[in-house]
């Protein structure tokens, strides 16, 4: 469907689709205006119709290239994790995310609004992408968390706690404070690019009490 956008200069492509992305994130997928996207790439509005066909498909193709992007950005810094112990991992994982996501901040932003608030108009579109994402990856991920786990030393949790079920916990605690602070950044209360501390350290306090209740005391 876009073979003739695919086979523009890569400057050219890269130049539309920031462009589009800026607008986006600026306005919103409804009063996003295309003329203005052609205007300040350069190009007329029937050859912006000609590679995307439609407001739509341009959106849908802007939401797979950034979802690819930042999530071997992601791929490529969470393999350079070296902690050896889980929390400790965790918060390395945060910080490492953090740094590789940092020259992405429109893509960033673009991609929360995609997936959290999904446009009417492509709605189905977006959770269908959604769910074949984390199908690619959902391997990968279990992967990394029997890994995760083999740095759960047995011998030290209290009785009746297994390593799932610390692992399941902090899970959960780095999903919520995900949502939260998306949430305060999406609503301008929050820029996390510029001032990551207050995430970091609310997530190093919620895993210190973890750690320390479900580890015997030495």
């Amino acid at each position: 469907m876009y073979a003739a956008f695919e086979r523009q200069p890569q400057a050219k492509k890269e130049l539309i689709l920031q462009v589009a992305i800026e607008e986006f994130v600026k306005n919103g997928y409804d009063k996003t205006s295309t003329d203005i996207i052609t205007s300040r790439a350069g190009i007329s509005k029937g050859l912006l119709f000609h590679y995307f066909k439609s407001k739509k498909n341009l959106y849908i193709y802007l939401v797979k290239c950034t979802v690819t992007l930042l999530t071997e950005k992601t791929m490529e810094a969470i393999n350079n994790v070296q902690s050896g112990d889980f929390f400790e991992r965790v918060k390395e994982i945060a910080r490492l995310k953090h740094e590789a996501m940092a020259p992405y901040r429109q893509e960033t932003q673009f991609i929360t609004d995609a997936f959290f608030y999904p446009p009417a108009a492509v709605r189905i579109e977006i959770e269908e992408m959604m769910e074949k994402h984390y199908e690619a990856y959902g391997e990968d991920y279990l992967q990394r968390r029997i890994y995760m786990k083999e740095l759960i030393p047995p011998e030290k949790l209290r009785p009746g706690i297994s390593a799932d079920t610390v692992i399941q916990m902090t899970a959960f605690i780095v999903e919520q404070l995900s949502a939260k602070y998306q949430t305060l950044y999406k609503n301008k209360q929050y820029d996390f690019f510029n001032d990551p501390d207050p995430l970091m350290k609310e997530l190093e306090d919620y895993l210190d009490i973890v750690k320390h209740g479900v580890y015997e005391k030495e």
